[in-house]
Parts: C-alpha cells; structure tokens; sequence
C-alpha cells in the first residue's frame, strides 16, 4: 500500500506539472484574448474553449456530486465523523487528484463546486413543455419561453465560470414531435404550418428545430449575452440529420451524450465512437461537448448480465483511458463529463449492487485502478491537444 501510495503521489506531481494552469484550468501555453467569459475558437486545427483568463482550455469533468451530496453523502460523512466541511474539502481534493478540470454539466449540482471549477448551467423550460409538447410556431408559447429563459439566464449571467447554457436531456425528435403538431386544434400556428409544408417528416422537423433554437438562442442572449449557448443535450444517432443542421444554425457548441439507447448499453458506453461524433461534428459544423459517458465495471469479478458484458475495475479502467485519449484527440471535442463522480446511478438497478460507473467510493475513496488509470489518461490527453494545438 505505501509503494502505491508513493507511485500515485508521483504520478500526480508530475501530472501537476505538465503545464501551467489559469484560474479557471486553462493552459497559458496557449493565449487569446480575455474576453471574462468563456467563448470557443479553433486553433491550429482543432476546437476549444478559452477561459475567461485567454487560455486554451479543454474540459474534463464528472456530473451528479449534488445527487451524492443530497441523499447518498452518509458514508463520506462517517469517513470525517459526520464534519462536513472536512468532507466536502476531500471531495473537492478528490476531484482534483483525478486529473479533472472542470465541476458538473448536468443536475443536480452541487453549489459549492461552481465557485472552484468551470461547469455548465442547466435551464430548464416553463410549466407545460412536458414530453415536448408545445407549439414553437405560437406566439404565446414564445413569449412564455423568452420570459423564463431570460430570468433563469440573468442569474447566472455574472459568473465566469459557467462554461454556457444547455437545456433538457435527451429531446424528443421524432414520432412524438410529429404527433404534437398533428395533434394540434385547427387554426393553431403549429398546424397551419404543418399544413403549409410541402416536404418530408424529416423535413419538418428541421424547421420545428430551426424555429425552436433561434428562439431559445435569443432568449440566451438576452439573459445572459457573454454565455456560450449550448443547445439540448442530445443521445448520439438518435436525431434526424435535418434537425442537426438546423441546431449548427444556432448553437456555439453542440452538446450530446455518448449512450445509445438499446438493451446493452454498458459495453457500448465504454467504446468511443468516432463515427458517431464526426457525424455530428460535419452536420452542425459546430465543436462538440460530450456531457455524459460512462464505463460499466463489476465491484468482484466481470460477469454477464441482460445488458451486456460487466468487465472488471482493471479493464474498465482501460477502457476509460483509451476513451478518453480518443475523445481529446478529437479535433471537434471541446470536453467530456463522465457519469459519474461518486454515489449510484439509478442504471445501477440493474445489476443489483454488482457494479458501479464512479471514479470514487462512497466514502469518497478512489477505486485505486480506475483512479490511478484515467489520471493518468486525463493528463496525457490533455497535454498531447495543448501541445499540438500550441504548435506553429
């Protein structure tokens, strides 16, 4: 345990040292203009943020802590005999011996992370947008909208170190968009304009989508102008190429999830498809964030389950590396958010307590292979984009 101690101690000093950091985790290898907030740029080829400060900045983080910290937080409170400063300092501590450079791009958060490390805010939509049930062509619906972005926007206007605006997780493009509008009472502003198109499906729902992100793009700006609008959160290949194009119109930053929704997911997450992300990248001609991807492991030995194949921590953990070399090395991917920190995703029914997706324990403890592993990851990748992307 002391020699591992002693490798890890090692490891993260020189990882400490790969490059000089801003306030915000930003190289000062690589200097724009400080503009306070954070904006996008392609250097050299490839994609990435510029921190408020002016420097290059790639972003790796995990979401969920304020889910742990809200209902699952007993263990890591028993570790510092129930003194919560104590724990949320190793918590913090922890984040950072990861590697890890930014906080949470998806909710719950946990408040006290968004004053230490760049994240991303979530906004959310007004009373009756369930199921994506509305109406953008209705010029009541947008007002409605516009009111409540722009208040949820102005209260994090000020704070520099909000990454952008992104709304909900995984929207609805398809069969149930389409059901809406011919759902709609003769005579609404919707089901004139269904009526009026003369193309496909498809077709249509680029132009509910090219409606729909002008307007919350507007409603962004008007809130909170230096913010970076990021869009919804989408699933990779599960949005029409239509609505795609439409969404490169207006975001600065196309935002997507790595799952694919099928009965195996856990081995699917733990390969990194570029394919899938290229696409995207063509389409909306945007740089891409990936706010949530995760990689299965079994707390004993690897074994099967309905959804797939559930590897050990050790294979696990170098699958997490190699996705993580392969996202940064991306030259259209600007961040990743892994799913998750600490605590139980609520995927992780299904294999009945065997298995986890976190870097850390409950009690705040690294699982020592996957931590040790992807801080190792986490450097390199970002010291490899940083040299090459500061290179002339």
């Amino acid at each position: 345990m002391k020699t591992y101690s002693i490798i890890l101690t090692a490891l993260l000093l020189a990882a400490l040292h790969a490059f000089a950091a801003d306030r915000f985790g930003g190289t000062t290898a690589i200097k724009r203009e400080a503009t306070g907030f954070f904006r996008v740029e392609q250097i050299n080829g490839r994609w990435m943020f510029i921190t408020p400060e002016g420097d290059g900045f790639l972003a790796l983080g995990a979401n969920h802590i304020g889910k742990f910290i809200q209902g699952q937080s007993a263990e890591m409170l028993k570790r510092f005999n129930g003194d919560a400063a104590k724990a949320s300092a190793a918590l913090t501590q922890a984040i950072r011996d990861l590697g890890l450079n930014a906080g949470e791009a998806y909710a719950p958060f946990w408040p006290e992370l968004q004053t230490q490390l760049p994240w991303v805010a979530n906004v959310s939509y007004p009373q009756g947008a369930a199921n994506f049930q509305f109406d953008v062509f209705d010029p009541k619906w947008q007002a409605k909208l516009r009111a409540h972005v722009v208040r949820e926007c102005k209260a994090i206007a000020d704070n520099p170190f909000v990454i952008g605006v992104a709304f909900v997780d995984q929207p609805e493009w398809g069969r149930k968009r389409l059901e809406c509008f011919r759902n709609l009472p003769a005579g609404a502003p919707g089901k004139k304009r269904l009526q009026e198109h003369q193309g496909t499906d498809e077709d249509f729902l680029g132009v509910i989508a090219d409606a729909h992100y002008a307007q919350l793009k507007a409603a962004v700006r008007e809130g909170a102008p230096k913010h970076l609008f990021l869009g919804e959160r989408f699933v990779l290949r599960k949005a029409p190429d239509a609505v795609l194009k439409a969404v490169g119109k207006h975001v600065d930053v196309f935002s997507t999830q790595a799952l694919i929704l099928s009965r195996h997911r856990p081995p699917e997450w733990q390969v990194f498809q570029k394919d899938g992300w290229d696409h995207e990248f063509k389409l909306t001609g945007k740089p891409v964030l990936v706010i949530d991807w995760a990689a299965p492991f079994s707390l004993g030995e690897a074994f099967d389950s309905e959804h797939g194949r559930i590897k050990t921590e050790a294979d696990a953990a170098e699958d997490s590396a190699k996705w993580i070399t392969a996202a940064l090395a991306h030259p259209g991917i600007v961040g990743v958010f892994r799913c998750q920190l600490i605590g139980t995703h609520g995927n992780d029914r299904w294999f009945e307590g065997k298995a986890k997706r976190t870097y850390l324990r409950d009690d705040g403890t690294p699982f020592s292979n996957m931590a040790a592993r992807v801080r190792e990851a986490n450097q390199a990748a970002l010291k490899a984009a940083y040299d090459k992307a500061a290179a002339r």
